[in-house]
C-alpha cells in the first residue's frame, strides 16, 4: 500500500513502518505513533482552534463596539448639544421673566406714589397709538380711491 503522512504526523513521533492512512490520522498496529500521542495532538489542536475562535470573538465583539460608540458619537452630540441649547434658553427665560417682574413692581409702585402723572402719561400713549392707527387708515382709503 501506498504510505501518505501528513506534515503534522512526520513531526509528532516519526515513521517505522506502520501503515498510515490520511483519513484516520494516526498510525495502526504495529506503527510508531501511539494512541495517547495522536489524542494528544488532536486535543492541542482543538485547544488552539478553540482559543483562535475565542480571539476571534473578542476581536470582532471589540470592532463590534468601536462602529456602535462612533456611529453613537453624532447622536450624542446633538443630543448633548440639545440639551445645552434648552438649559440656557431656560436661563434665559428665567432672567426675562424676573426682569419683567421688577419693570411691573417698579411701575406699580410709581402708579401707586404718582396717580396724576401715570394718568397723563397713558393718555398721551393712547393718543399717540390712536394717531398711527388712524394716519394708516386714512393713507389707505385715499390710496385705494385713486385706483
Amino acid at each position: 500500500m501506498d504510505e501518505k503522512l501528513t506534515p503534522h504526523q512526520g513531526h509528532a513521533g516519526g515513521h517505522s513502518g506502520g501503515t498510515t492512512t490520511y483519513d484516520q490520522g494516526r498510525t495502526q498496529p504495529g506503527g510508531g505513533m501511539s494512541t495517547g500521542t495522536v489524542n494528544q495532538v488532536m486535543d492541542q489542536a482543538k485547544t488552539t482552534a478553540n482559543q483562535a475562535m475565542e480571539q476571534a470573538k473578542t476581536m470582532a465583539r471589540n470592532i463590534g463596539e468601536q462602529a456602535r460608540s462612533v456611529a453613537g458619537d453624532p447622536g450624542a452630540t446633538a443630543q448633548e448639544l440639545a440639551r445645552r441649547a434648552r438649559e440656557q434658553a431656560t436661563a434665559a427665560g428665567d432672567v426675562l421673566y424676573r426682569q419683567g417682574q421688577r419693570a411691573g413692581d417698579y411701575l406699580s409702585q410709581n402708579v401707586n406714589e404718582y396717580p396724576l402723572a401715570a394718568l397723563l402719561v397713558a393718555g398721551m400713549i393712547g393718543y399717540g397709538l390712536a394717531y398711527l392707527i388712524h394716519t394708516q387708515w386714512t393713507g389707505q382709503t385715499e390710496w385705494s380711491g385713486r385706483n
